[in-house]
């Protein structure tokens, strides 16, 4: 046997077995840092310097199954026929009517607001709180007490005046149920998992800050008057150096998510 020719070949794998070592190594330190738990696997959002209230971290979905659904815009026509304080507009699929006598809207109050529109807004209880900016208050209508997200077609605006309510513009869907065929409950994902999606796929860099995640349906098919809407995370971004908030929807039903940038 030539030993020579062995120890040569000994060294030369040997040298090559601590080179792989070391790509592999390299290749582990430049790869996304995650969380040391393999048994979770997740991201740490810290170390990777994005901002994550814990507020939205710690949000559960245990046992929290939803489907998709579908819905078609009401027709107020027949609301509106014979009612001298409402009108119609779009169609019929837009109610509007003035606020008489206005209610008071300010930062500490809105409970007047919402007991009129419980009180007076058609199945204004179906609606809960959206926007509020100087000139307007947003509801936005819920399908068994969950949001209709960023949707047109199902809101109410209050218009405001001098911290006064003076006016309303509705919208709805009816005839919501789960859609037909073979689609069924599906568990949802935690809103970290729909956050994780967005920095997997590279919508979250570092000292991005997430201000919010939540749960809703948002519309994936708009046809005419007829509306297929999806469980998704609808999350909040504040990108460095830019002004405007950022929204994401992330499919909220599937471990490898959807995600569209709105």
């Amino acid at each position: 046997m030539n030993w020579k020719l062995t120890k040569t070949l000994f060294i030369f794998v040997f040298v090559l077995v601590n080179i792989m070592l070391v790509i592999i190594y390299i290749n582990k330190v430049n790869r996304s840092h995650i969380n040391e738990a393999e048994s979770n696997n997740e991201v740490n959002f810290q170390q990777e310097e994005i901002k994550v209230p814990d507020s939205v971290l710690s949000k559960s979905v245990k046992d929290l199954r939803l489907s998709q659904i579908t819905g078609r815009s009401k027709d107020f026509s027949a609301q509106a026929k014979g009612d001298d304080e409402l009108t119609t507009s779009n169609s019929g699929k837009q109610l509007e009517a003035d606020v008489d006598p206005s209610v008071t809207v300010n930062d500490n109050n809105f409970k007047d607001l919402k007991d009129y529109l419980n009180n007076h807004v058609y199945h204004g209880k179906t609606y809960q709180l959206s926007d509020i900016t100087s000139n307007n208050v947003k509801y936005e209508q819920t399908y068994q007490d969950i949001p209709i997200l960023n949707n047109s077609k199902a809101t109410v605006t209050f218009n405001v005046n001098n911290n006064k309510a003076t006016s309303y513009k509705q919208t709805m869907m009816e005839d919501i149920k789960p859609t037909e065929g073979t689609d069924k409950k599906r568990q949802i994902i935690t809103p970290r998992k729909a956050i994780e999606a967005l920095y997997f796929n590279r919508y979250l860099k570092k000292d991005d800050q997430v201000i919010n995640a939540r749960l809703g349906y948002y519309s994936v098919v708009k046809e005419t008057n007829v509306q297929l809407l999806q469980p998704n995370w609808e999350v909040k971004v504040k990108h460095p150096g830019k002004d405007k908030v950022y929204t994401y929807y992330v499919e909220a039903t599937s471990n490898n998510p959807k995600i569209i940038d709105h």
